[in-house]
């Protein structure tokens, strides 16, 4: 019987039963839902292209965006309907560890003669792991995966073996875990395909209907830096992909990308990776062909990894009237940044903010909480950090210099988050080296922790300076100098501000209520005591209506 696919590519929620599970998203956001990560990330549309290209069947089919949009979404009863010879499940963010790994249980339950794979960086780092412990998984990709995967659907559709795969990690008929060698790492991408958005379904995983008209591309796979929490580190790609520099995309590939989205109603562009660390031909010759050819570009999202200097804004500037950079310093420490592997200082950022407000440039900047060697100390110097750029920013917008994209930088878009250590990271790896202790290691950890209610059983570390309540009540605190800055500024007003609050008590709470339940013994009385208390918080939301503005 023909399969209506030859490869089924499924981009998972974060949490497969999200729906149904009481959770408490805490710190890492207001709604369950967007925990979920439901972006696709853009590895898994180029190995959909890469295979279309090569003449296979293939649909990257957005599980978890599916189940966003629509509360009826029956997901396993869409599995049990699919059919295909290779279901390829993304098991690329730790996040995903629960509602890939079920996926993919799903898949191989309803398709037992189905061949049934993962792949991501999650999965490259614990794919011996995951072959010993999860039997209804055939295989996993490591690393790259576009050339890999046609490698295999060719040997598939030959023989129906496995064995000459690269890259491929998968259980012998005698139940012997094979590890096949690696094929050599990419060293461009112009091979590559980022916006073939006819094999996405459903289309809202391009960008949400209510939602801006965005789309960020690859400049590169890889890094030239090494921050020690990072998974996509220099030291990752080496280790894991066996990629001793990062492969880039031309400048010509990318305007030819932008020109392509246009089509799609798509002029909000971000380009994510660092542009520089290519060196400064590639990044001249990338912003000129912007200049030449044209495309679209209502706002323009750069990224970059350590301070600049006036040539390249300059340049940058000179693409588009609507830019943007985003930087990530994480801290008003410059002796955390540089255990953190960032060697720029506080002096240094706020000169590049200077320089760009004078070309009426913003300037986002990514904080995190607890990060290896921050004590309370550390924790007001990045605070008074933060009340500078929120000042140098509130200046600029009352002087008019970003014009209309003042709304979308709110105080210069200063943003905090805690912290996750990705697997495979130098951090992960050798976490005391690094300041840090891990507190779970394995992928099986990482699905039974995932799956807790409360996010701060999410956090998958202590620091040698602070253990995990320490770092939960440096959030809250941080959290609240956040709205009190955005009081200040006017982003909240009297009655957000106080909503916002009380939220972060309620959270304390939650925190210190959630390790009660979680001593419960008998798990029956153990999750009706979380359902009780998550109806308790969301007759608390519907409330919300009713504090003064």
């Amino acid at each position: 019987m023909m399969t209506d696919y030859d490869v089924i590519l499924f981009h998972p929620p974060a949490i497969y039963d999200f729906r149904h599970t009481p959770m408490f998203p805490g710190a890492f956001g207001r709604n369950v839902e967007g925990l979920q990560f439901t972006k696709v990330p853009i590895g898994m549309l180029s190995i959909a292209d890469y295979l279309d290209r090569n003449g296979y069947r293939v649909i990257l089919d957005n599980i978890g965006d599916r189940m966003i949009c629509d509360p009826e979404f029956d997901a396993e009863k869409h599995i049990r309907e699919s059919s295909a010879q290779v279901y390829a499940i993304g098991l690329h963010f730790q996040q995903h560890s629960q509602g890939g790994i079920e996926i993919a249980r799903l898949c191989k339950k309803y398709h037992p003669g189905a061949f049934v794979i993962v792949g991501g960086l999650t999965a490259t780092c614990f794919h011996k792991e995951i072959i010993e412990k999860y039997d209804f998984i055939d295989g996993v990709i490591r690393a790259e995966a576009e050339r890999p995967m046609l490698k295999l659907m060719q040997a598939y559709e030959k023989s129906g073996r496995l064995t000459d795969t690269p890259n491929l990690t998968y259980r012998s008929n005698e139940g012997e875990i094979i590890v096949n060698p690696m094929m050599a790492a990419s060293t461009d991408l112009d091979d590559f395909e980022y916006t073939r958005f006819d094999l996405i379904e459903p289309k809202t995983s391009i960008f949400p209907e209510e939602a801006d008209a965005r789309y960020s591309l690859e400049v590169c796979r890889g890094c030239t830096y090494n921050c020690t929490i990072c998974g996509g580190s220099a030291y990752t790609y080496k280790k894991y992909l066996g990629m001793k520099r990062p492969a880039f995309r031309s400048p010509s590939k990318i305007v030819h990308d932008i020109k392509t989205l246009n089509e799609y109603g798509i002029s909000f562009i971000g380009l994510f990776q660092d542009a520089r660390m290519a060196g400064k031909g590639y990044w001249q010759e990338l912003f000129h062909l912007m200049i030449k050819e044209k495309p679209y570009i209502e706002r323009l999202s750069l990224d970059i990894l350590g301070p600049v200097d006036e040539t390249f804004v300059k340049e940058a500037r000179k693409v588009t009237g609507n830019l943007i950079l985003h930087l990530c310093p994480d801290t008003g420490s410059d002796e955390v940044r540089r255990l953190l592997g960032r060697n720029y200082t506080n002096e240094d950022l706020l000169e590049t903010i200077k320089l760009c407000h004078s070309y009426h440039i913003p300037v986002t900047n990514f904080f995190s909480v607890g990060l290896a060697g921050e004590t309370e100390k550390h924790m007001k110097e990045t605070w008074e950090l933060w009340k500078q750029l929120d000042e140098m920013d509130h200046e600029a917008m009352k002087n008019g210099y970003f014009g209309g994209l003042g709304s979308s930088v709110p105080i210069g878009g200063q943003i905090l988050g805690p912290i996750v250590l990705d697997p495979g990271s130098r951090a992960f790896d050798n976490p005391k080296k690094y300041g840090y202790r891990l507190l779970y290691k394995n992928l099986e950890e990482y699905i039974s922790w995932l799956s807790k209610p409360s996010w701060h059983q999410w956090l998958n570390y202590e620091t040698l300076a602070a253990g995990k309540d320490e770092i939960v009540e440096m959030i809250h605190r941080s959290i609240e100098f956040t709205v009190d800055q955005r009081e200040r500024y006017g982003i909240f007003t009297n009655g957000e501000a106080y909503y916002e609050k009380c939220m972060v008590e309620a959270d304390r709470a939650i925190v210190k209520k959630i390790d009660e339940i979680m001593e419960i013994k008998d798990p029956d009385e153990r999750m009706r005591s979380v359902i009780t208390l998550r109806l308790t918080m969301d007759e608390m939301e519907k409330r919300r209506m009713f504090f003064p503005e």
